[in-house]
């Protein structure tokens, strides 16, 4: 059964300084992560960074629990090479979607012996955030010159440590979707369950047992168990998070996108705010603004443009959240030409999507 929430995307500008380091180079350069866009170095942070930073802001302002990990021995051949490498992955017999807001939204993937394993799509859909203007290499020479002082001030045989950062300051592009039919759901095929203990097995298909999933469902409201084949035997496990708490997800999910994220880079505090939002309601959860919104610069102030042709896409599901601020404005021709397509209101974009408070 589909559910009554609506999909939404959200897409975000906001101001960020070297917010993804990648490589060091020759040593004692920090590097950002690049790309090129139509022909200009722009600098970028990836989905895993966001993802983090996501996480992080939930995890602080909401109490979003960390789901527990472990390590397993997963066979990698390379070079005609066999070898078992341990894989820090998500332990879903411990955690799932019902006690894990974390494994719920972000997905997982959960992998057995041989080949066997689980994978859950995230219903959060994260892009790159792609810097506006380009990278115009800026270097920046740093040095540790305070602890130095302090060293030599004790008598140390002590002397700076040079390095240098590449640094780039710029307005970002960043859109998140919500799957709602995805999010809240998940479903397993495994191999045995015994309703006594209440416990479930997937078995998997290399030779150490060991490698087996074995989890307890017993006196789980949330998971329900029915067995659909008997050679070979297999039963479908549901797990349905209650609607109650489905939409308390995804309300904190967009007030940490619409308040900013906490996010640290090399040290430093920066800031994942927006300066202008645009959010609806979707048929179809894909990041739909994303592509059409931009930022131009006129007469000295900076104004958001391609918003019209957003509205025009039709998979939009009801009526459009904008915010701005003073620095980042929208045209005032522009909403009064598609008032009714509008609104301004943070409770009629959730009572738009389906999850008023």
């Amino acid at each position: 059964m589909a559910s009554t929430v609506k999909n939404v995307t959200v897409t975000i500008i906001f101001e960020g300084s070297a917010l993804n380091r990648d490589e060091k180079i020759g040593g004692n350069i920090l590097s950002i992560k690049k790309l090129t866009v139509n022909g200009e170095v722009r600098s970028f942070i990836g989905k895993p960074a966001i993802r983090h930073y996501l996480f992080q802001t939930l995890k602080n302002a909401f109490g979003w629990k960390e789901a527990k990990v472990k390590v397993t021995r997963v066979k990698v051949t390379m070079e005609k090479v066999t070898k078992q490498v341990p894989v820090v992955q998500f332990d879903i017999a411990q955690d799932d979607i019902i006690t894990s807001e974390e494994l719920d939204a972000f997905g997982y993937m959960y992998t057995l012996g041989g080949q066997t394993s689980i994978t859950r799509k995230a219903p959060v859909g994260i892009t790159k955030a792609v810097s506006i203007s380009p990278y115009m290499a800026d270097l920046v020479f740093y040095a540790n010159h305070d602890m130095v002082k302090r060293g030599q001030n004790q008598g140390l045989d002590v002397y700076p440590n040079p390095y240098s950062k590449e640094e780039h300051l710029s307005l970002y592009k960043l859109s998140v979707t919500i799957d709602a039919d995805k999010l809240g759901q998940d479903t397993w095929l495994v191999d045995n369950y015994d309703p006594k203990a209440g416990v479930i097995t997937l078995k998997s298909n290399g030779s150490n047992k060991a490698g087996n999933l074995i989890k307890s469902v017993k006196s789980r409201n949330e998971i329900k168990v029915q067995q659909i084949s008997k050679t070979p035997k297999k039963y479908e496990v549901k797990f349905t998070l209650s609607p109650e708490d489905k939409n308390r997800r995804i309300r904190n999910i967009l007030e940490a996108i619409r308040a900013g994220f906490h996010a640290q880079s090399s040290g430093e505090a920066n800031t994942i705010v927006p300066l202008f939002l645009i959010a609806a309601p979707v048929k179809v959860p894909s990041p739909i603004f994303h592509p059409y919104i931009d930022v131009r610069q006129e007469d000295h102030q900076w104004k958001v443009i391609g918003i019209e042709d957003a509205l025009g896409n039709p998979w939009r599901d009801g009526k459009v959240y904008i915010w701005e601020c003073e620095r980042l404005k929208v045209d005032d021709r522009l909403k009064a030409r598609n008032e009714d397509k509008f609104t301004f209101d943070w409770d009629d974009l959730l009572k738009e999507i389906g999850i008023e408070t």
